[in-house]
């Protein structure tokens, strides 16, 4: 059975010439020899028939005659009588879009009405030259996806096609005059998440969460039993510090083709072995079994998905995942439901909880502070890069730390960039802030800290490996600086240390903050009542003056 014709909402003012579509809507219209009846034709050799009965209308391998009446511009087609009655060309649908607009035969009683009876105005299609226009189109240079189409010499150039969602392009300048390739650049600055387009590029970290309104949003974590944590609204890392690289993921890819979400572990999320399910695991090579594609839609805007103040902002960056070679259907990934569920899996695109959010990730690291401090203090080492997050409001700044032996201090220089990953720093507050607000989402790569001598370490190290470290500390006297461990603790996970090899034999060592110098406990280095003498402006002296200030093992005094 041949499908019968069909109509719907293009208007005649719709240029299809040299398109794609054009043979869709092109008829050849051969008037027959009695110059009244006709013919009509489609692009591959098929007739509207007349059919036998008045009721048919499906494409036939033979021409029908049809009788035109003619109503001014326009005319209505018959096929003759049946059963006495004038069967006439409708519509076969009361809307103009309606699924019912297939032509077909009816018979009326008498004289036609406006009714469905279709009304037909030919229009002469002129010869035009067409031809191939081809878009590829690249992201930061590198080609991403393609698209042809058939263009009209003379046309502008046409609008860019088979974008995925939330990528945009603008058609080049000018006309078509030949068969062309363009190179456009496509605009994704609309996209829900920063990605890299390889996986030896600058990594975009991020939290991955599902059900995105907070009051019920799930993070996904590196876990050896489950993949979202259990609690709504939970906390954006574990209760250590390195905890928080098992919740950083990136995208890596493209919209074209897909993404492959790759925690930090080096794991990432993968289509089921069988059937439309979703895992998590060592990461694959098989590209089938790993990208993602991202969408849109009508999911944002379901009821109860986004229930949060700022519904707008947070609909502009949601969006759903389908595994990329998986057809429409039961396939969209889904974090395991708003009540107890832990795992993966999928569901239809309009459940709840099959909405994400690509967030920057945050954390606060706690600094130490005391009412006799002038400023608050920490040191930190992450295994990832690190830097100041932008919603960090307070002057906490991060420092690198070199030895200076000709004032037996540490120069301490402000981090302006990312912190590489395991390398040690100092925070300082001069506002005495409780915290600092980090982020792992480095933009840039990060660069070695030049001249720095402060050793992070990611690892507990017991106290009797610390024996050629100097670690920081704040003594009764509220003095600050990195001391000989005392005690028998371990130093933390997470913190930094200055080798003693860097030293000139010190136990104590102060830091000086662009001259700044932080206090030494006088009575850690009583033993060098002998050592050099410097100024205010850290310039050694051979004489001192009475009444002046000065400073010797770190510790400012009068003398007299």
């Amino acid at each position: 059975m041949v499908a019968r014709p069909q109509t719907d909402a293009y208007t005649s003012t719709n240029d299809l010439r040299g398109k794609e579509e054009q043979n869709g809507y092109t008829w050849v219209v051969t008037v027959n020899s009695d110059n009244n009846t006709i013919t009509l034709k489609t692009g591959d050799n098929t007739y509207v028939p007349a059919s036998s009965n008045g009721q048919g209308g499906a494409l036939s391998a033979t021409a029908g005659e049809l009788t035109r009446v003619d109503k001014g511009d326009w005319c209505l087609l018959t096929n003759g009588t049946y059963d006495n009655k004038t069967c006439y060309l409708t519509l076969g649908g009361d809307k103009r879009n309606g699924s019912r607009n297939k032509l077909e035969y009816w018979r009326y009683d008498a004289n036609p009405t406006a009714g469905e009876i279709a009304k037909f105005k030919f229009f002469e299609v002129l010869d035009v030259t067409s031809y191939d226009v081809t878009y590829n189109y690249t992201i930061n240079g590198t080609q991403v996806g393609t698209y042809s189409v058939k263009a009209v010499s003379g046309n502008a150039y046409p609008t860019p096609g088979n974008l995925p969602d939330f990528v945009t392009a603008t058609a080049p300048e000018g006309t078509v005059a030949e068969n062309t390739t363009k190179t456009i650049e496509v605009n994704i600055s609309n996209y829900p998440f920063k990605f890299s387009l390889n996986e030896s590029d600058t990594p975009e970290w991020g939290y991955l969460t599902g059900n995105i309104s907070t009051d019920a949003r799930k993070l996904f974590t590196n876990n050896t039993t489950s993949i979202v944590r259990l609690a709504a609204n939970a906390a954006y890392q574990n209760s250590t510090l390195n905890g928080i690289a098992d919740d950083l993921w990136r995208m890596v890819g493209n919209p074209f083709d897909g993404f492959k979400i790759m925690n930090k572990s080096g794991k990432c999320l993968v289509k089921a072995a069988s059937g439309n399910g979703a895992t998590y695991t060592d990461a694959s090579a098989t590209a089938s079994d790993n990208l993602w594609k991202v969408y849109g839609g009508d999911i944002i805007g379901e009821p109860g998905n986004i229930t949060d103040a700022n519904k707008e902002e947070l609909k502009a960056k949601a969006f759903v995942l389908r595994h990329s070679t998986v057809d429409e259907g039961d396939n969209y990934l889904n974090p395991g439901g708003i009540g107890s569920g832990t795992s993966i899996g999928v569901y239809y695109k309009k459940s709840n909880g099959s909405c994400f959010l690509f967030l920057e990730p945050e954390f606060t690291v706690n600094l130490n502070t005391t009412d006799n401090l002038v400023a608050s203090f920490a040191t930190l080492a992450l295994p990832f890069d690190f830097k100041v997050a932008s919603s960090n409001t307070n002057d906490a700044k991060l420092y690198s730390g070199a030895y200076n032996a000709t004032t037996g201090t540490l120069d301490m220089t402000a981090v302006e960039g990312v912190v590489p990953a395991s390398a040690g720093v100092v925070i300082k507050s001069d506002s005495k802030a409780e915290n600092i607000v980090l982020t792992a989402n480095a933009k840039a790569a990060a660069t070695a800290l030049t001249g720095n001598q402060l050793v992070g370490t990611t690892e507990e190290i017991a106290f009797s490996e610390l024996t050629d470290k100097l670690v920081f500390g704040v003594t009764t006297q509220n003095h600050v600086g990195f001391y000989a461990a005392g005690g028998s603790a371990a130093l933390p996970a997470n913190r930094a240390y200055l080798p003693t090899s860097v030293l000139g034999g010190e136990k104590a060592v102060a830091m000086n903050f662009g001259g700044n110098v932080t206090g030494i406990n006088a009575v850690v280095k009583a033993d060098k009542a002998n050592a050099a003498i410097y100024d205010l402006t850290g310039r050694r002296v051979t004489r001192t003056v009475k009444g002046g200030l000065y400073i010797q093992n770190g510790s400012k005094f009068v003398a007299r």
